[in-house]
C-alpha cells in the first residue's frame, strides 16, 4: 500500500460509539482519503410471517420507513461531522441479511483502498471479538481490511509488522514487502514508529545435544533466521532498535510485543490456503486476532499486472 484514496467505513449503529468512525476520521485527514460511510442492517419486517398476522400492513409500512430514516440520520450525522473538518464523504445504507457479502460488494462499487470495521462485544453472551463475518472479510475483501479494536490510540504509539523472512513460498516473500511498505507509508502519514517483529520457534530435539552444544547450536538457528531478517529488510527504511528478532511461540511473543512497544497497529498477511493449511494456521490467527491489544490490518498480495 503507497497510497489511500478512498476508505469505506462500516458504521454499526448498534452501538453509542463505533471507534472505525475514529479511526477512519484520523487516516482520511493524513492521507486527504474519501470516506464511505456504510451501514448494512437487515430489517426483519421487511417480510410478513405468521408471527405478524393480524396486524395492520401500515405498521409494518410506518415501521420500516423509521427503521430506515434512522440508520440514515446516523449516517448523515457522521457525514456533516466529517464535512466539518473537510473530508469528503458519501453514504449508503443497505438492508442485505449476509453483511460480510454485502461488504465486499460495497467494496468494489466504492473502489475502496482500504475497509475499516470494528471488532467488539455486542452482548455477554457472545465473547468473541473476531466474528464469522470478520473471518470470512479477512478470505474474501478485495482490499486491505482493517479491524478496529475498542481502544483508542496512543499519541506517541508504534505501527508493528509481522515478518516471515524464511517462508518458501514466493509469494509470501512478495507479501511480506508488501507488509513492510505499508509499515512504512502508514507510519509515515500518521506519524508513527514502524516496527518488525520476527519469532523462531526451533524444534529442540537430541540432535542439539546439552551444555555447550546446544547453546551453540541455539545460536546458529539464531543468527541463521537474523541474516534471512536482514535480508528481507535490505530496502526498507526501519531503524535497528525497531527491529525485534525474538525466540518463542508467534502468537504469545507477538503479543509481549505490542503490549510492551505500546503498539497501535498490527500488520499481518493473509494467503489463500488449502483447507489442511488453514487447519493448521487458523489456531495461531485466531489467538494473534483474539489476543492483540491493537487494531490489525490485514492484507493480501496484490495481483501482477
Amino acid at each position: 500500500m503507497h497510497a489511500i484514496k478512498s476508505i469505506l467505513v462500516v458504521v454499526d449503529p448498534t452501538v453509542e460509539r463505533d471507534l472505525a468512525i475514529d479511526r477512519a476520521r484520523q487516516i482520511a485527514k493524513a492521507t486527504a482519503a474519501k470516506v464511505n460511510l456504510f451501514i448494512n442492517n437487515a430489517n426483519s419486517l421487511n417480510q410478513h410471517t405468521y408471527m405478524y398476522e393480524g396486524i395492520d400492513p401500515d405498521f409494518f409500512l410506518q415501521q420500516r420507513k423509521l427503521f430506515t430514516s434512522h440508520n440514515r440520520h446516523i449516517l448523515e450525522k457522521i457525514a456533516a461531522e466529517f464535512a466539518a473538518q473537510n473530508i469528503s464523504t458519501t453514504t449508503d445504507f443497505e438492508e442485505k441479511h449476509h453483511l460480510a457479502e454485502s461488504i465486499i460488494e460495497q467494496t468494489r462499487k466504492v473502489q475502496a483502498d482500504l475497509v475499516i470495521k470494528s471488532t467488539h462485544h455486542h452482548n455477554l453472551i457472545q465473547r468473541s471479538l473476531i466474528t464469522n463475518t470478520d473471518w470470512r472479510l479477512i478470505r474474501k475483501c478485495p482490499a486491505p481490511l482493517l479491524l478496529v479494536k475498542p481502544r483508542v490510540w496512543a499519541a506517541a504509539g508504534k505501527i508493528v509488522t509481522a515478518a516471515d523472512p524464511l517462508h518458501a513460498k514466493s509469494e509470501q516473500s512478495r507479501l511480506d514487502h508488501e507488509l513492510l511498505e505499508t509499515t512504512e507509508f502508514l507510519a509515515s502519514s500518521l506519524q508513527q514508529e514502524p516496527h518488525v517483529f520476527h519469532s523462531y520457534f526451533p524444534f529442540v530435539s537430541t540432535l542439539l545435544g546439552a551444555g555447550a552444544e546446544f547453546t551453540e547450536g541455539m545460536a546458529r538457528i539464531r543468527e541463521h533466521h537474523a541474516d534471512k531478517l536482514r535480508k528481507l529488510l535490505g530496502n526498507h527504511r526501519i531503524a535497528d532498535k525497531n527491529i525485534e528478532l525474538s525466540r518463542g511461540e508467534l502468537a504469545p511473543t507477538l503479543i509481549d510485543y505490542l503490549l510492551a512497544t505500546n503498539a497501535n497497529l498490527l500488520v499481518i498477511g493473509a494467503l489463500s490456503r488449502s483447507v489442511m493449511e488453514r487447519a493448521i494456521v487458523g489456531d495461531t490467527a485466531e489467538k494473534i486476532l483474539e489476543n492483540s491489544p491493537c487494531d490489525v490490518l490485514v492484507l493480501k498480495p496484490r495481483h501482477k499486472p
